[in-house]
This record gives structure tokens, sequence and C-alpha cells, in this order.
């Protein structure tokens, strides 16, 4: 979202059903839900345990309200309005918050369809939501980045996969985006800007959660707004998410040359991996692609090295499926020495199963990545060898992992580094 007169809006994923489910839905169109003129009806506004009442939010019939009640307040964050109204989409469902300073926070909202003037829950046939404008802010060399979660419950989630700002993930069954670039994207939102949004659709909805936040790196406080708009959009290069394949995916970059490993799980189903690449973040273009399984032979590591540039790279890794059906990797991101003065960073810090630790080495030694909870108690430790250069490391399992707040730790003989990653 853009702070104050941008909109970070959530576009929303899901729905995993029968084939004959998902032909049913991709030939039909959900209402176009106005959510406007909420009242507080419960609880103390702006704090756990609030609901208010979105009037008529469709009519057919039979009229519709919803009811959407803030289940959780996590961190710095405070909301301003329910629905902002100045700017973005009138009949989106637009929060507005305040996020503090260096602070991972967010707001979840349950959001009920029930029957006009009752707290009767009315099952709608189809729904289809989108995020838009996650996008985020750069103040020097820190960053703000929203991010969104729907939970369906399931569903189909769309995207566009070339150029896309935001990193897209399964977690049960929620689909989150997250933004990765920091960079504030237009002036305002805008259901054009398909590079930060993503899009949700799924049958037979009575009630649905809808998470909005911002992982803010910057040393002061900003307010943003989601936008949670009720409908589907087409995108230009579609894609779809899908299940996992992959391992891990990992690098080390060393003058102008980024050296790039990968393993593929052992019961995977891919056709073949896309190797990727951007200069700044979005408009992925491939640089490699290596068929899985060909000519019968078994090969699960690979590797491959590329001319990085002298600036920034991002990697990432398509996989596509026999079946057709695509994911992503963990993004790899290597920058010069020049551009951050930072030797140690995790990207992203708000972590569901995996994240990356890219780490600057002055030569090839041995380290350990040490992961503890607030109590100081040992979570996770594994023995690394670095390399000279950049060095991005994949962790994983954090999807095993009680949630809350964590600290990353590096050590090396000489050097000690630590940084702080929430587990959702």
């Amino acid at each position: 979202m853009k702070a104050n007169a941008t909109l970070s809006v959530l576009r929303i994923c899901a729905l995993v059903y029968a084939m004959s489910a998902i032909t049913t839905v991709a030939h039909s169109q959900a209402p176009i839900y106005k959510f406007k003129n909420p009242t507080l009806i419960s609880g103390t506004g702006g704090q756990a345990g609030a609901v208010y009442r979105f009037p008529n939010v469709y009519t057919s019939g039979t009229n519709y309200d919803a009811l959407v009640t803030i289940q959780n307040k996590v961190g710095s964050i405070s909301l301003q309005n329910i629905d902002r109204t100045a700017d973005g989409y009138d009949e989106a469902f637009q929060p507005e918050y305040r996020v503090g300073a260096s602070s991972n926070a967010y707001f979840d909202f349950l959001i009920t369809f029930v029957l006009a003037g009752t707290n009767t829950p009315a099952s709608q046939a189809m729904v289809d939501v989108s995020g838009l404008d996650i996008d985020g802010s750069l103040s020097g060399a820190t960053s703000l980045k929203e991010f969104n979660r729907i939970d369906m419950g399931g569903g189909i989630c769309t995207f566009n996969y070339l150029g896309s700002q935001l990193t897209l993930s399964q977690i049960g069954t929620a689909y989150d985006g997250s933004n990765f670039t920091g960079i504030l994207f237009g002036a305002l939102v805008d259901t054009a800007a398909k590079e930060v949004m993503f899009s949700v659709s799924n049958v037979n909805v009575t009630s649905f959660t809808f998470r909005a936040g911002a992982n803010n790196g910057t040393s002061g406080s900003s307010t943003r707004y989601a936008s949670l708009y009720f409908k589907t959009f087409a995108y230009p290069n579609l894609a779809i998410l899908s299940s996992k394949n992959l391992a891990s995916f990992s690098g080390v970059a060393d003058g102008d040359k980024a050296k790039l490993t990968w393993t593929l799980t052992p019961d995977n189903t891919a056709d073949k991996v896309i190797l990727e690449k951007s200069s700044t973040g979005g408009n992925f273009q491939p640089v490699a692609e290596f068929w899985i399984n060909a000519d019968g032979k078994t090969q699960n590591n690979y590797n491959y090295t590329d001319t990085k540039g002298a600036d920034a790279a991002y990697y990432r890794l398509k996989v596509i499926g026999k079946d057709g059906k695509m994911e992503y990797s963990n993004i790899l991101v290597f920058r010069s020495q020049g551009a951050t003065t930072n030797p140690m960073t995790i990207y992203p810090s708000l972590v569901q199963s995996s994240t990356t630790v890219s780490l600057t080495s002055a030569g090839k030694e041995n380290a350990v990545i040490i992961i503890t909870d607030m109590s100081g108690r040992t979570v996770k430790q594994q023995t690394i060898l670095l390399q000279k250069g950049t060095n991005s490391i994949q962790l994983s399992g954090f999807d095993q992992f009680r949630k809350g707040n964590y600290i990353v730790s590096v050590n090396t003989a000489q050097q000690k580094f630590a940084k702080q990653i929430i587990v959702q």
C-alpha cells in the first residue's frame, strides 16, 4: 500500500476443489460485493474482538450484510480507519492502519456474510477477491514491505508471474502475497497494476480471513492501507500456485559471478525448471532451462554460474510440473558490496516455511547458523561453508515451529551476525 495517498491492497487466491468444481467456477462470475458505510456493533473500535457491520454488501432477491471482526492484532500496529474512502476504491474493503518503526505487524480480519439486519450466517455460492497495490517504500538502506493473506478454506489463486513484485506462497488453505522489492508502485491504487496484486476465488463461502500488514524496517512509523476488492482480474501472464517440488535453492556471488545450486525433492513431479533473473526485483526473464528426468535419467541436484552484473541481481526458479502447473522458489538477492553496508540480510523476515540468509564473506570459512527463540533456547542449528563473496543460504522447516519471534545468528571464527524474524 502507498502511505496515506496510496493503497496497499490485498488480492486473494484460493480454491483447491475437484476439477469439475474448478471448471464450473471458470465459466461463472461471482457478484461484486460492495463494502460501504460500516458501523461498530460490538467491542472496542480498533481492538481485537471489535465487530463492524457493512450493510447491503450484495442484493439479489435476498439482501446480505457482512460482519467484519478484528480477530488478531499483532505487533506495533493501530487501526486508523476500518474502511478508508478518501481514495482507492469506494466499494472495496480498505482498512487503514499505522505500523510502528522497526516492526513487523498486522491485523487479521474475519469477514462473515449474514442475512441483512441479522447475525445469521449465509453461504455465498461464489466469492472472488483481489488484493491490490501490495507495495512498499524505501528509506535509505531500509524499506517497508507490505503483505496480505487470505484464507477462504482453499480455492484457486491466480497472479501475474512475469514482473511480479510479490512472493506468493500457500500456507495450509491460505494464500500469502508479500512484497519483496520495497518499492512504491505508482501514485495510487490501480487494478491495472498486476505486478502488485493477486486474486482468489472459491465456492460456498460463508466466512474467510484477511490479513493486512507490513514489515517496516525503517526508523519511523508509517500509515498504510489495504484494499480488498471483490472481483477477480485477468492476468496477462497467468500462473496458479501449485504443490512444492523444490527442496532448496541457494548460491554464492564473487565479483560479477553468481554460482547457483538447487535440489529437487526425491518424489518431485517436475517436467522442467527455468532459472529466471531480474536486475530490479521485478520483470524476471529466463536465463536457462533444465529438463527434468530426461531420457530416463534421474537427477535432483543442479548448478549454474551466471554473470550477475555490477550492481544487483535477483534470481528465482520457475518449476513446471508434468501437469503444466507452476511453482516458484525463494528469491536470491546479490548486491555489490558498495550497495549495502549490512553484511547480513534475511529475506523474507516474515516467515511461513522458509527464508533466505544472505551473508558477505571475505574468504572461504566455516560458519554456524543458530536459530533461537526469545527465551534463548536453540531450536535449529546447522554448519555451513561460506565462500568468498555473497552467500545465499535457504533455511526451511519453519512451518514446524511455533508462531512468534526468533533470532537467526550466523557465527564465524571472527564475527557474529544476528537478525530477528517472525514465524507466522
